[in-house]
Formats: C-alpha cells, structure tokens, sequence
C-alpha cells in the first residue's frame, strides 16, 4: 500500500540574524501560526533566550505549500505585517537543509 499524500499551506517569516560572530538568514514557517508575527516573536525569543542570536529583524513573510507525497514546496504569497519575503532567498534557504 503507498502512502498517502497530503497538501498542507503555512505561514512562514524569513529573518535576519546576528551574533558577535556573524550575520545570517533563517526560514521558519508553523502551520499553528495565525499570524506571521507569531513565528517571528516565538523564533526570536527562543533564539535570543538561547544565546544563538544578539539582534533579529524580520524582513519578511509569506506562504510555503508543502505536498508531501511528491515533496514539492510552493512559496508565495506575504506578509500584511512584514510584507514579501524574497521568496527566491527563501526557497534557495529551504532547498539547503
């Protein structure tokens, strides 16, 4: 029996990052997530808290349609709050991990 495949769309934010070492972009995206703002604020201050980051600025936001039987990703979409992340950025960050 294969398995079944499933289509899920969620918000996702793509952030700035800084440390004392170095500077560097993050893609998160939650699907319990209402607003884009949540992603940013819960990723910051898990960061921050961490010690991993000094400073963070959301520079963007948008959609990511993830289906999983075919492993495809759609990112599009924005953010009312932080506008249109640079979906092109986003998407050469997701294909990396």
């Amino acid at each position: 029996m294969g398995m079944i495949g499933f289509v899920v769309a969620f918000k996702y934010v793509l952030i700035d990052c800084k440390n004392q070492d170095q500077s560097f972009t993050i893609v998160r995206g939650y699907a319990w997530a209402e607003y884009h703002d949540d992603i940013y604020q819960d990723v910051h201050a898990k960061l921050k808290q961490s010690g991993k980051i000094t400073e963070s600025e959301c520079v963007g936001g948008g959609r990511i349609q993830h289906d999983a039987s075919s492993k495809h990703l759609k990112v599009y979409g924005y953010s009312q709050a932080y506008g249109r992340a640079d979906h092109a950025k986003s998407v050469e960050l997701l294909r990396a991990r």
